[in-house]
């Protein structure tokens, strides 16, 4: 009996501590999308970038998981600045996505004259070096040349930052190459 009663306490106890574990952060909704913001020391949690106030006016142009790993990449543009953003993302529900901004770069240029998503590179040496990112003015070849590409940065994993890398030393592809706006 005494086996009995202890038992069934223990998953008393349990269940109760578990359902004190999901508790849920608070969240603000938006008419137009939900948000979620959880503000600590040392990190900011959120669902949507351009809702931070840092980010605030600034328009996504691409965001893309960078693959095999559980980071991404956002580009977005206000005027004359563009900003590369790497960030965590962070699957405490499975229903939903958060995310963590670990780094970023700003690069202030015409964005006339730019292209409106970062260019893949890849170095020139044929090293095998993942993740290489860079922003490039409009030109209409398959490879943008040396005077063409603007910045370029790899993203290093185990610091989680920006290494910015001479663009000599790298192929950035031209994405739009032979696309054709006409229709």
């Amino acid at each position: 009996m005494k086996t009995r009663n202890l038992i069934a306490i223990s998953i008393i106890i349990l269940t109760l501590s578990c359902k004190e574990s999901k508790k849920q952060p608070v969240s603000e909704t938006n008419k137009k999308s939900e948000i979620l913001l959880i503000e600590n020391e040392d990190q900011t949690v959120y669902r949507k970038i351009t809702e931070l106030d840092k980010y605030k006016g600034f328009t996504e142009i691409v965001g893309m998981v960078l693959d095999g790993t559980d980071k991404a990449l956002s580009y977005l543009q206000k005027d004359s600045i563009q900003v590369l953003v790497l960030e965590q993302i962070i699957r405490d529900n499975p229903s939903k996505v958060n995310f963590k901004i670990l780094d970023e770069v700003q690069l202030i240029a015409d964005k006339s004259k730019l292209f409106s998503e970062p260019t893949d590179c890849k170095m020139a040496d044929k090293s095998n070096e993942k993740f290489i990112f860079g922003i490039a003015k409009n030109q209409d070849k398959e490879y943008f040349d040396k005077n063409h590409i603007l910045k370029v940065w790899k993203i290093d994993l185990t610091k989680n930052k920006f290494i910015e890398i001479e663009s000599e030393k790298v192929k950035c592809f031209n994405h739009w190459f032979g696309y054709d706006e006409e229709i």
